[in-house]
């Protein structure tokens, strides 16, 4: 909640704006200026204290705190867990004192903050003995920018339960740094001098296996590329942070999916080897024919090899459709599925509002959607019903298992695939409610065990088979 009243700089003359903060976070504000481009300048007050921030063409280039300036200051007032601000007109900075990008200032000031609230619980007095601290996930950043090592350093080190233990600049040093570290997990880069990233994840893989995932500038042109990373063993792939997205749910974001991959047991990665396909192997679909069952594929963090394996593997004698969500950006699921295309019997296409379910056809989307099981012109579709953008939708896994369940009983087939995304299970419970079945691999023989063990403890899973009977799997529930 933001107070606003008039400020004494207003009666003055003077533009601004004044406010409370109270249930906002400074950092929200300092943000929306940096991302809108602003030359401002932000008054912080807390009790008798009071401080300036100066943004300059969307960038932080000035802090003053009683005598100290610079980072220094920016620090301090960012570190005030409340209190009053306005915004003012602000002169030109000649010499700035901060040169850091933004989004390193305010994940290094969240990091900051993390800490001291920690302080302050470990001198509070203990009713009992703390739990032994679990011992932190140690991690080596691979990126030939030093700037953007220092963000992804901050970003991970704002969970008290990472550890960054080392940078390295290439391929080249990545390999040296690793053999010296062991570190649990590697962030890696794709383009760098010296060696890059393909070939240092090829050492890797090779020498000393250990979960990689890969921090890319998601674009058309990197798609191809981060499909090669992925077959080489990579667990994982993310974007690197972007100006123009809220920084923290990024770092929300990104430490989740490292926290998942570093449980990845990358030793049973094994390269497939694809049936070659001629023109007769691939399925005639006729969108008119009714769908008798439907196949539902989850996966995500380390579910690349089985989904690749899952595809290729689909039956030249369908009457199921397929429809395969994985937790990746919905940009990339038209790649992927041209992709897949390509190596699958069935018809691969990515997602789209309204996609008919026929035999013989595989839709890939991106598991953040939340979608719905509807009917035109007596043909059963799939309609989008995500009310906003894919980054901030409520997953939706329940809602597409509840309606598949209504409308399709005992002919739907969930397989959980590593690193299955699978919400609160109410809409497995659906499934298994309606004789539905649900399939998955056998913990102990997937690369991601994880995501799986809860749907089996609670007795949900009815049939757990070996990744090498894929093909004999999908026969039996897909033709």
């Amino acid at each position: 909640m933001i107070e606003v009243s008039k400020s004494q700089a207003q009666e003055q003359g003077a533009t601004g704006f004044a406010g409370t903060l109270r249930n906002i976070q400074l950092t929200d504000i300092i943000q929306m200026c940096c991302l809108a481009g602003a030359s401002i300048c932000v008054r912080v007050r807390q009790d008798q204290q009071q401080g300036s921030l100066y943004i300059q063409d969307g960038d932080i280039v000035h802090a003053e705190c009683g005598m100290q300036s610079g980072v220094n200051a920016f620090f301090t007032i960012l570190g005030w867990p409340s209190g009053q601000f306005e915004t003012l007109d602000a002169p030109p900075i000649a010499k700035p004192t901060i040169k850091e990008p933004y989004q390193f200032l305010l994940m290094e000031a969240a990091r900051r903050a993390d800490e001291q609230v920690q302080n302050r619980m470990e001198e509070a007095p203990a009713a009992k003995p703390e739990p032994v601290p679990a011992q932190r996930l140690r991690v080596l950043i691979v990126d030939d920018s030093a700037i953007m090592s220092k963000i992804l350093t901050s970003m991970l080190m704002a969970d008290p339960s990472i550890e960054v233990i080392g940078h390295a600049k290439n391929g080249e040093d990545a390999l040296e740094k690793m053999k010296q570290l062991s570190p649990d997990l590697i962030t890696m880069d794709v383009n760098m001098p010296v060696m890059d990233g393909s070939t240092a994840l090829k050492h890797i893989m090779i020498e000393s296996p250990c979960p990689v995932v890969i921090m890319s500038n998601l674009s058309p042109s990197s798609y191809a590329t981060i499909l090669s990373f992925l077959n080489l063993g990579a667990v994982d792939f993310m974007s690197k942070p972007v100006k123009n997205r809220n920084i923290i749910k990024q770092q929300q974001r990104m430490v989740e999916r490292v926290h998942l991959a570093v449980s990845a047991n990358i030793r049973r990665f094994q390269r497939l080897r694809l049936p070659k396909l001629t023109d007769s192997d691939f399925v005639k679909v006729n969108p008119k024919l009714p769908c008798e069952r439907l196949v539902i594929s989850v996966s995500g963090v380390g579910g690349f090899l089985e989904i690749m394996q899952m595809v290729s593997s689909l039956p030249l004698d369908p009457v199921a459709s397929v429809l395969s969500m994985q937790s990746i950006p919905p940009q990339f699921a038209p790649a992927l599925s041209e992709y897949l295309n390509a190596r699958s019997r069935f018809e691969v296409q990515a997602l789209a509002s309204g996609a008919i379910l026929c035999p013989g056809r595989c839709y890939i989307g991106a598991s953040g959607r939340s979608l719905e099981i509807g009917e035109i012109g007596g043909v059963r579709v799939l309609k989008d019903a995500t009310k906003e953008d894919a980054d901030e939708a409520i997953y939706g896994l329940d809602q597409l298992l509840a309606d598949a369940a209504k409308v399709f009983g005992n002919k739907v087939i969930v397989f959980l695939l590593s690193g299955c995304e699978v919400g609160t299970m109410d809409g497995l419970r659906k499934i298994k409610a309606a004789g539905g079945t649900i399939v998955a691999p056998q913990p102990d023989k997937c690369i991601m065990p994880k995501t799986i063990e809860p749907v089996v403890d609670e007795g949900l899973v009815t049939e757990l088979f070996d990744p090498k009977d894929m093909v004999h799997v999908l026969k039996r529930y897909c033709s």
